[in-house]
């Protein structure tokens, strides 16, 4: 007997003006909603992070994502459902910045 099949999903999340922080999730569409993994580039740079912490349902995106020896947080974002997307602040270095989030 085949096991079922569990898709994922994306989400990607950027803030505007120049030196752009771009947050990109691939998120399980089981039970929970797990987030399988995250990456981060910052002005075309990759940071490399992992989550700790996240919240997705259908009103609301939370997420904290720290450092690989998680010594430090490396973007905290909140965002609220807008219609299709989701819009919020994500801080990066104590600097908050608007950002958009989508599925992608």
């Amino acid at each position: 007997m085949a096991a079922p099949a569990h898709a994922t999903g994306g989400m990607t999340c950027r803030t505007a003006g120049p030196k752009p922080v771009e947050v990109s999730l691939v998120i399980g569409h089981t039970a929970g909603s797990p987030l399988v993994s995250g990456r981060m580039v910052d002005n075309g740079t990759a940071i490399e992070v992992r989550a700790v912490q996240w919240w997705l349902d259908a009103s609301e995106l939370r997420l904290l994502l720290v450092d690989p020896d998680a010594t430090r947080a490396e973007v905290t974002l909140k965002a609220k459902k807008n219609g299709r997307f989701y819009d919020g602040s994500l801080v990066r270095g104590g600097v908050s910045r608007w950002v958009r989030c989508r599925e992608s």
